[in-house]
């Protein structure tokens, strides 16, 4: 995803000052740094600026733990701040290491044994794990530190190694696609009804999906006006909608 929209510049900003602010604690008062104190840090300021964490449609009770991905990939592969801090990352990143050692595994071309190399570093595949795994490639690639094809790739090889997991990849792919092409939304490169049919096309041939399998409108409009803010403006010139049904469930939400 290669260009910034509003909600990427701002959520780098609000995550790069929320580093500064753990790394003056960390160094002088290491104790104070837990995996829990800082999903609270994160969700207070995600709070207060108006940012939601890279979800779908629903909220699930353990959404801000799975969103210290973003503050992991960005301190990692943004910042550097592994090589200088591996304390603190074994710390509070003790699940998202995990996660990232087997994405390595499973874009790499030795599949001997794989299987069992997944399951020794994080214990039983399911779904929960199977989200998080595949949390790593979209947000390096939202980030802008990997290339698209890494999420196909780790799916592929998921579904390959855990064929009885192929419907939870699969359900995560989907919510991949509604994720790019809301963020394609907000970020100008789709401005019409005709482009986001065409960018939905190109998303099946890229991911390998029948159309079927491709996100609803309303799944995508959701998360571009949940997650990216995208205005009803923006929205009504992309979908068709009941923009008086919009503005009911936004007030709702308030």
């Amino acid at each position: 995803m290669e260009l910034d929209g509003k909600d990427l510049k701002k959520r780098k900003s609000i995550l790069m000052d929320l580093w500064n602010e753990l790394i003056t604690i960390w160094e002088s008062n290491p104790q104070k740094i837990s995996r829990e104190y800082v999903i609270e840090r994160l969700k207070g300021e995600y709070s207060k600026e108006g940012i939601s964490p890279i979800r779908g449609a629903s909220e699930p009770k353990d959404l801000f733990d799975k969103e210290l991905t973003s503050l992991y990939i960005l301190g990692k592969y943004g910042m550097g701040l592994e090589v200088q801090y591996p304390e603190f990352f074994d710390k509070v990143f003790s699940i998202e290491v995990k996660m990232d050692q087997v994405n390595d595994l499973l874009l790499s071309d030795n599949t001997d044994g794989l299987r069992d190399k997944v399951s020794a570093i994080i214990g039983n595949v399911d779904g929960n794990s199977i989200a998080r795994i595949l949390r790593i490639p979209l947000t390096k690639i939202y980030f802008g530190f990997s290339n698209e094809s890494t999420i196909k790739r780790v799916a592929d090889s998921l579904k390959k190694m855990f064929p009885e997991q192929a419907k939870e990849v699969n359900k995560y792919i989907k919510f991949y696609a509604a994720f790019k092409i809301a963020n394609d939304i907000d970020i100008g490169k789709i401005k019409n009804r005709i482009t986001k049919e065409a960018f939905k096309q190109a998303l099946a041939l890229e991911l390998n999906i029948d159309r079927k399998s491709l996100p609803s409108d309303k799944y995508i409009m959701k998360i571009a006006s949940d997650v990216f803010k995208v205005s009803n403006k923006n929205l009504k010139n992309v979908f068709s909608f009941n923009n008086k049904k919009i503005q009911k469930e936004k007030q709702i939400k308030k």
